[in-house]
């Protein structure tokens, strides 16, 4: 990625620039991607980085959630229900490059390379231990 700032998450997704973002501000900028998602997924994942219960997702909150600095904070199975858009319980190549676009920033590694180095059993795919393995190895 040639770029000489780093692309903000978080101002990406909160798109009205209020501090906070909500499931739909997700939702929007997925299906902006031109991706498909699963509503309950991103509310779970909402749900599981909002700490305060306002359903909305805070800088402090975001940035707890990313750095990993909360166990109760990062759900790694509400992360891989919103990436398996196919809905057969493993992360594709093409799931892994889609959540690479969704959090840019997150790691300089290829998804192929992200791929390979976390596909424990050689199947070429993910499946929710290997991507919980993966996530916290990104969280840090």
């Amino acid at each position: 990625m040639a770029s000489t700032e780093p692309t903000d998450t978080f101002d990406l997704w909160d798109q009205d620039g209020d501090g906070l973002i909500s499931a739909d501000d997700i939702l929007a900028g997925i299906t902006a991607l031109g991706l498909e998602i699963d509503a309950d997924a991103v509310q779970r994942l909402v749900a599981a980085a909002d700490t305060d219960g306002d359903w909305l997702i805070s800088r402090a909150e975001f940035d707890a959630a990313r750095l990993g600095r909360d166990p109760e904070i990062t759900d790694s199975d509400a992360a891989f229900d919103t990436f398996d858009v196919n809905r057969n319980q493993l992360i594709e190549l093409d799931e892994l490059e889609s959540l690479l676009r969704t959090c840019p920033g997150l790691t300089d590694e290829t998804a192929e390379s992200l791929l390979a180095a976390a596909d424990s059993d050689g199947d070429g795919y993910l499946s929710r231990a290997e991507f919980a393995a993966l996530l916290a190895r990104l969280g840090g």
